[in-house]
């Protein structure tokens, strides 16, 4: 098994559900995400061994879809909690719709950053 997949899959249990790391693990943010949002969340152990794993492995350029992924989770941060479209960022749902949540509520930032990423072809 890939080393990054091994500790990311054995630190789920101990990551709480609603910080970004786990959202950005939900999401399939890549490794790097998951261990730049670790180190907000104060998840030192987890990131220095992501990018330790992350040292000695190849990088990957970031694929356009978890760019977009990453992106609604920092929009997550200046969300009310119980609004629709936070909801489904929290849970990982289909941008489709995210975005139309995003736009029934108003919020414009969001909705048009998912539609210039479909446009794209992104999502």
């Amino acid at each position: 098994m890939d080393p990054v997949k091994r500790i990311i899959d054995e630190s789920k249990g101990s990551i709480p559900t609603n910080s970004r790391t786990a959202m950005a693990i939900r999401h399939n943010c890549q490794p790097e995400t998951v261990a730049a949002f670790a180190v907000q969340d104060g998840l030192q152990s987890l990131a220095a061994s992501l990018f330790a794993a992350l040292e000695v492995g190849e990088a990957k350029a970031e694929k356009p879809l978890a760019c977009v992924r990453s992106r609604l989770i920092e929009a997550y941060q200046g969300l009310p909690p119980d609004c629709q479209t936070a909801k489904l960022i929290s849970s990982a749902g289909r941008l489709e719709e995210i975005s139309e949540a995003a736009e029934a509520e108003g919020l414009v930032s969001i909705s048009a950053m998912l539609a210039e990423a479909e446009q794209e072809g992104e999502g």
